[in-house]
């Protein structure tokens, strides 16, 4: 089983209950023999992700989702079958086998990332253990972090460390046994003119630990101004991306299994953290000096519901935040944000003011919506007639995105505190104004409605037509939703029952009326002069389409039935069937 033996996987899943390892990155409410909750892959308001707690498995009835223990681990952590293995072992205190691997490049991939996280971890502890050397050049870093507020376990805690100078760790790592090759596909060491290097050479050094605890990457500071920029972070690697991490997410995810987290505190710097942290504000993360990312944003969905945005004391900075914010807010999160005094960081407020000043800013947190009014108002003159105008004609907009009757009432009366205008034309305009359409909601079904449709045709296409990639295609297969795709169902299995070779034109007799229009849908893709595309590889495709549709409608109705069945017997064989259609589901 994709390298290990059966057996080990069995066990690995009987040791980890699917309610409890499911529980720790979502709250579950229990529903009779049932748990639910609102899915972790898709933004939801209604809970419809279930877990089958008896049976061991959950399926989401409005993304469609279902799996194992396995593959949930897989989905909400975003790590591959073996990591997620590795993870619910260690977990349940199983030591693991050596893993065979069928696929020599699936084997040569891993191997390669395994290594570069081999060379990553060694290459913390040399910086570590040289700012704890006692080295007189290593002390002015240290000098630096007691200044920020920075104390030995805090240090610890990160694993921070500093670089001497450029050439002492890739003399380090190439005494280890690495390549130099390898040290520069990790990101560690640059390549000049034949010479290696280390990349962040004489700065002080901030690993970035991911949520599985590998380090993954370097943010270097520099302590004296000689020209070059303040902070620099190791490349894009293969195991390392910028928009799919946060800085201190490994802390924030042990904060939440110790002691739960309330919210996050999104900061910019790698430095504002650290002083946070040692300020004891543990659930601070920060982006890695890119604009928020929606991957960044369901990595911190998976630990917390709310996030308070801590950015600079700068308006320019704040004003051009908000369309991070707006990602975080569509991935269902909670979003507030935390006003800091002009020109000021927050490590600056709790050297300056104090930790106490600090928790107050982050307790009068403002939501999204009202942080949109503020940068509006400070954005237009509302003293002048134009300005106001069109301060009140974008806080509309602005106020239309609230879904609560008695949210807008309160930012119309906001405004109204503003502008001097009344709050019953503030009302009107409300009214009046057009609404968008609200596309969002229909999007998804529509697509997943036309696909399915669009495969059809192409299936029966292929059968009608006989073409060549379809000849294994067994009729049985697969069932046809549409109506009109039924009957060209039925008249195909007449030829095959009968061995004859279908005729499209012969449909004509069959289908009749309003119908005939779908039927020349699906005959009118032989007419298709040109083709961009691998036939025989869409016809697959389509094949699998079909496929899970029919298993995610049986998996739905199966659900439904053994959820209501009383009869222990019947409910079983009800189980037994769903099993197997999901099952044949994660199989696709």
């Amino acid at each position: 089983m994709r390298g290990y033996d059966e057996k080990i996987i069995d066990e690995i899943k009987s040791k980890n209950d699917l309610v409890s390892v499911i529980s720790s990155y979502m709250p579950l409410e229990q529903r009779g023999r049932s748990f639910w909750g609102r899915c972790p892959f898709h933004h939801e308001k209604t809970p419809s992700f279930c877990v089958n707690g008896t049976d061991n498995f959950y399926y989401c009835f409005g993304c469609h989702k279902s799996g194992d223990v396995i593959s949930f681990v897989m989905e909400i952590e975003g790590i591959d079958f073996s990591d997620a293995v590795k993870l619910l072992a260690q977990k349940a205190g199983i030591t693991l086998p050596e893993r065979g691997e069928n696929d020599e490049n699936v084997r040569r991939s891993k191997e390669k990332k395994e290594k570069l996280y081999a060379i990553l971890k060694d290459a913390a502890h040399f910086y570590y253990n040289y700012l704890k050397s006692g080295d007189e050049a290593a002390d002015k870093f240290l000098l630096y972090l007691g200044k920020r507020g920075v104390n030995g376990a805090t240090v610890k805690k990160f694993g921070i460390g500093a670089s001497p100078d450029f050439n002492a760790l890739p003399a380090y790592l190439k005494r280890k046994g690495y390549a130099y090759e390898d040290m520069a596909e990790a990101g560690v060491v640059g390549e000049k003119n034949g010479r290696y290097y280390d990349a962040l050479g004489g700065r002080l050094i901030i690993p970035v630990i991911n949520q599985m605890n590998q380090v993954v990457a370097f943010c270097g500071r520099i302590l004296e101004d000689k020209g070059f920029a303040k902070y620099v972070n190791t490349r894009e690697t293969a195991v390392f991306s910028k928009g799919s991490t946060l800085f201190n997410i490994n802390n924030l995810k042990k904060l939440k299994n110790e002691v739960g987290v309330k919210n996050a505190i999104m900061v910019e710097g790698h430095m504002d953290v650290v002083s946070l942290v040692a300020a004891g504000f543990e659930n601070a993360v920060a982006s890695m000096g890119t604009s928020l990312t929606k991957d960044q944003a369901r990595l911190l969905k998976r630990y917390t519901d709310t996030v308070l945005i801590s950015y600079d004391g700068d308006f320019a900075g704040q004003k051009a935040a908000v369309r991070g914010l707006e990602i975080l807010k569509d991935e269902g999160l909670n979003v507030k944000v935390v006003t800091l005094p002009d020109g000021m960081d927050p490590d600056d407020v709790v050297q300056k003011q104090g930790k106490a000043a600090y928790e107050a800013l982050l307790e009068s947190a403002k939501p999204l919506i009202d942080f949109k009014l503020d940068v509006l108002k400070r954005t237009y003159d509302i003293g002048d007639t134009e300005g106001k105008r069109k301060f009140v004609a974008e806080a509309m907009k602005v106020v239309r995105e609230s879904p609560a009757a008695a949210e807008r009432e309160d930012l119309l009366k906001e405004i109204r505190s503003m502008t001097g205008i009344t709050y019953e034309s503030l009302k009107r305009d409300l009214e009046n104004a057009e609404q968008p359409a609200p596309v969002k909601a229909e999007i998804a079904p529509i697509e997943a409605k036309e696909k399915n449709l669009q495969a059809e045709r192409y299936v029966l296409a292929s059968l009608l037509f006989s073409k060549k990639y379809a000849e294994n295609f067994q009729l049985g297969e697969v069932r046809f939703t549409h109506p009109v795709h039924a009957e060209i169902y039925d008249y195909l299995a007449e030829c095959k029952k009968e061995g004859k070779t279908p005729k499209p034109n012969v449909l004509y007799d069959i289908v009749e009326g309003e119908d005939r229009a779908e039927l020349s849908a699906v005959l009118a893709l032989e007419l298709t002069e040109r083709r961009d595309y691998d036939e025989a590889r869409y016809f697959d495709d389509c094949v699998k389409t079909l496929k899970r549709g029919n298993l995610e409608r049986e998996i739905e109705t199966l659900t439904k039935l053994s959820e209501s069945e009383t009869d222990i017997e019947r409910r079983k064989e009800l189980v037994k069937r769903l099993m197997e259609s999901v099952s044949a589901l994660n199989r696709l």
